[in-house]
């Protein structure tokens, strides 16, 4: 009697333990696909971690289709992006669907904003230590090059010469979660920096690199648009020639990549990043994809002040063997 009872609580309970243990996790019909973004966060994150120790040409590879799945991207081929993004996947030997997440409640917006001014007004009365700023780019320089110029395909921005204010910000609320960039989280934080007054260093060094021209553009079909709208809902916060202002943390934004200008608007219009002015969300929100692009376009061809530029083939000295 006893064994009866226990062979049919087990017939009972089966079903359960075939959908904890069988069923594959985040894989329900109710699960939304993984966008391209998540997709190029987990590769760019697998190209820096480089988990499965993949060869370096075989990461040149995928560094290589990672731009011509930008490129498809921005040309409305999401089908053909994801691809060339499954294909790194698939050379850097990771899952080409999307591990599962468990949602884990954290802080709110305000207590985000909370936590990165604390750090942003930590930093901002201090004077810079550029050559420890220096030890700290040097880390940094593993993405965004050695002379700070980023990549044309705009997966990495050029932040060259930015503003030492606006560095700051940035980085204080990467560190505090109000701006989330995957790519960043382990380089930004209080383990890999340091406190403020590296916050304060790096800043100060990033200030000092002179700014490239040689940057990724967009197809130039759409620049009188695109000035109209830049002289309509931008000039009067990033300036004429987009050199941004220091004092009100508004980033210098010309000779910036065209993709990733791209990408940041099109962020902004979807309140994927959470730091974005509310003033500048209120312009962009009515942009067309068409507009986004003009837009972009004719920004990425403004050029910062002459004494500001690098010149052609810059290499930074501070990087020479």
């Amino acid at each position: 009697m006893q064994r009866d009872r226990i062979r049919a609580l087990t017939r009972a309970l089966l079903p359960l333990f075939a959908a904890l243990f069988l069923a594959t996790p985040g894989a329900s019909e109710e699960e939304e696909p993984e966008s391209f973004q998540e997709k190029l966060a987990r590769v760019e994150e697998g190209m820096r971690k480089n988990p499965r120790g993949v060869v370096p040409h075989a990461r040149n590879s995928c560094a290589s289709k990672l731009g011509h799945a930008v490129r498809l991207y921005r040309m409305m081929e999401e089908e053909r992006a994801q691809r060339a993004l499954d294909y790194c996947l698939q050379v850097l030997k990771l899952s080409k669907t999307r591990p599962h997440k468990i949602v884990v409640e954290g802080p709110n917006l305000a207590e985000l904003e909370t936590a990165a001014a604390r750090e942003l007004e930590g930093a901002l009365g201090l004077e810079p230590d550029i050559a420890h700023g220096l030890e700290i780019y040097r880390e940094c320089a593993r993405c965004h090059t050695p002379e700070g110029h980023g990549l044309k395909s705009g997966i990495v921005p050029q932040i060259a010469g930015q503003h030492q204010k606006v560095v700051i910000k940035q980085l204080a609320d990467i560190r505090a979660g109000h701006r989330k960039i995957t790519l960043m989280n382990s380089y930004a934080t209080l383990e890999s920096i340091g406190g403020v007054q590296s916050l304060a260093d790096v800043a100060g060094y990033i200030d000092t690199l002179e700014i490239g021209t040689d940057v990724g553009m967009g197809p130039g079909d759409a620049l009188e648009k695109g000035e109209k709208l830049y002289g309509e809902g931008c000039a009067s916060c990033h300036g004429a020639r987009g050199g941004g202002d220091d004092e009100a943390f508004v980033p210098r934004i010309h000779s910036q990549h065209f993709n990733y200008l791209v990408a940041q608007l099109e962020w902004i219009q979807s309140g994927r990043r959470g730091n974005a002015n509310p003033a500048m969300q209120a312009i962009v929100k009515g942009y067309s994809d068409e507009d986004v692009r003009a837009v972009a376009d004719y920004v990425s061809r403004l050029e910062p002040p002459e004494e500001l530029q690098a010149p052609p083939g810059w290499k930074n000295p501070d990087f020479a063997e």
